[in-house]
């Protein structure tokens, strides 16, 4: 490989890479011109924010320096990050990339990138020191560093081109792979080999046997220069026609012939089909066997099923008879059941068509009934109760982003609010974020006096996060917010978590005549990590927010 990533003390992982592979030293007749791309934050594992990251280019003629022109390195970097220009000082091109404020890493990859680097004369190894200014929390940042290692290979060495005469073969034929190379040390890495076959003068080279199954190559070539043993490595594969198939799992999602028997080696190990096993063409499938058909594990017929005798289930009493689809009577016949005990439903009941009962229908003390549509009654029923819970924030006191509130429906019910804010203002941007299930709900309200309504669905134990944005946050001074929760068919009062605000005053608490008196403010908890702003373009849900459904 022509790059190697070192890790010291950093919480960042880096993955170097360099536009041309490999990276060529410059002769006394050409200027050899290359970039370095360096990949932050690919397959992090552990929690990391970074506020910035620099970057210490070796400048000098050494094995042991990257280019003696460290102010000619242009910078560029991935979107929301700012590099630095090249300052060279103390035998160094030092440049700074910037985010627009800290950066958590959940997996995404920032790329920063060295370009138009003039590559000095000098075949060798170079260390890029790393300094990341990062923290496993969004606080206490401190300086931890890290080294990448770039491998610059002589002037005018090549290796490239390694590919098969032909990209498939026959089962049991040998491959030749061919390459272009300067002088090195060739190793062949193929297929399970423990070990790989070293080819000091060969561009070509067969395949001891013939390959059964798709197989891939790897080529390494080795050269030592200053100091140091440069790796670079290519890849290739070679498929088979008609192949042998050793497998530890088989999944087949098509259809699927056997020309010959399909054996189990081994008694003890199962046939598992996810689909369906049917005769051939239309006929049924038959089981030849005289002791029949025993099925020791659940059995599920999604067609039409006809049995010639009585269908017995035999067992304790806790065995059962489980149908995905429907059961029905003879004909238009409605299925009867003719036992005195009559029907007991042990699960869910899931009846798609109209039903009619003939006596009442009672419900168990602290169970619940409930319809997926439309429901009619005969009598008043209460639909919502009443505002269980109401909250107001005076001008000052809006939650924000970082002191966002925070709670749980206790029942269904509706979540309603009010908004007032500085739009209009010239040079002002107001937002209001309501998440919930995964989705942000952004209410952007009119220049005032106006205010911007808003009503959301809450299902039982659904979380809701509210918090405002507001651009520039001086402006956060002309907001309030008023909240009321509409329970369904009781008052049960809106389980809050964090406020995100102070407590209500006298003058924005509700009246006794009105409903319930509002909960007791409930202190601020906030997680151990701050939730990230809703973006239009890569909105990402808080961190104590429960998955999608």
């Amino acid at each position: 490989m022509s790059v190697i990533m070192v890790n010291a003390t950093n919480l960042l992982p880096y993955e170097p890479s360099t536009d041309p592979k490999p990276l060529r030293v410059s002769s006394a007749e050409e200027t050899e011109y290359g970039s370095v791309n360096i990949n932050v934050g690919g397959g992090i594992t552990t929690p990391a924010w970074c506020s910035k990251i620099t970057v210490r280019v070796p400048v000098g003629a050494g094995a042991e320096h990257l280019t003696t022109e460290g102010a000619g390195i242009r910078t560029g970097a991935s979107t929301g990050w700012t590099p630095s220009a090249p300052a060279v000082s103390g035998g160094f091109a030092v440049i700074t990339f910037t985010p627009a404020r800290a950066v958590q890493f959940t997996g995404q990859i920032v790329t920063l990138t060295l370009s138009n680097i003039a590559v000095n004369r000098t075949a060798g190894q170079v260390s890029l020191a790393i300094v990341e200014s990062s923290s496993p929390t969004n606080g206490s940042f401190t300086d931890k560093s890290g080294a990448v290692v770039v491998d610059k290979f002589p002037a005018g060495f090549v290796f490239r081109n390694f590919a098969p005469e032909k990209i498939m073969v026959e089962n049991g034929e040998a491959a030749v792979l061919r390459w272009e190379g300067s002088d090195a040390k060739y190793t062949m890495h193929w297929g399970d080999t423990p070990a790989g076959v070293s080819l000091d003068k060969e561009r070509v080279w067969p395949t001891p046997r013939g390959l059964t199954t798709v197989t891939g190559f790897m080529l390494r070539a080795e050269v030592t220069a200053g100091g140091s043993t440069l790796t670079h490595t290519l890849t290739t594969a070679v498929t088979v026609r008609i192949p042998d198939l050793v497998v530890r799992n088989l999944t087949v999602q098509g259809p699927a012939t056997f020309a010959d028997n399909v054996s189990l080696s081994n008694t003890a190990k199962d046939l598992t089909v996810a689909g369906s096993v049917r005769g051939a063409g239309s006929s049924p499938l038959r089981v030849s066997q005289p002791a029949g058909l025993k099925v020791d594990a659940a059995l599920n017929v999604h067609g039409s099923s006809t049995f010639a005798n009585n269908v017995a289930v035999t067992g304790s009493d806790t065995t059962t008879v489980t149908v995905t689809g429907s059961l029905r009577g003879a004909g238009s016949k409605p299925l009867r059941i003719s036992q005195p005990a009559g029907l007991k439903v042990d699960a869910a009941l899931n009846v798609a068509g109209a039903s009619t009962f003939d006596n009442n229908v009672t419900v168990a003390t602290g169970k619940t009934l409930r319809a997926g549509g439309p429901v009619q009654f005969a009598g008043a029923v209460q639909a919502y109760g009443s505002p269980a819970y109401r909250r107001s924030w005076p001008q000052q006191s809006v939650p924000s982003f970082g002191n966002y509130f925070h709670a749980t429906a206790p029942t269904d019910g509706t979540l309603s609010g009010q908004v007032t804010g500085p739009t209009g203002i010239s040079g002002s941007t107001t937002r209001l974020t309501v998440y919930t299930d995964g989705r942000y709900n952004n209410i952007t309200p009119p220049a005032q006096p106006g205010m911007a309504s808003f009503s959301i669905p809450l299902r039982k134990g659904q979380s809701v996060w509210i918090y405002a944005e507001v651009n520039p946050d001086l402006y956060r001074v002309f907001m309030t917010l008023t909240v009321l929760w509409f329970p369904m068919g009781q008052s049960l009062d809106l389980q809050v978590h964090s406020a995100g605000a102070p407590a209500p005053t006298a003058e924005t608490e509700q009246g006794s005549e009105s409903g319930p008196v509002p909960q007791e403010f409930v202190a601020l908890n906030m997680p151990e990590e701050d939730i990230p702003e809703a973006d239009p373009e890569t909105a990402r849900q808080p961190t104590d927010a429960p998955e999608p459904g």
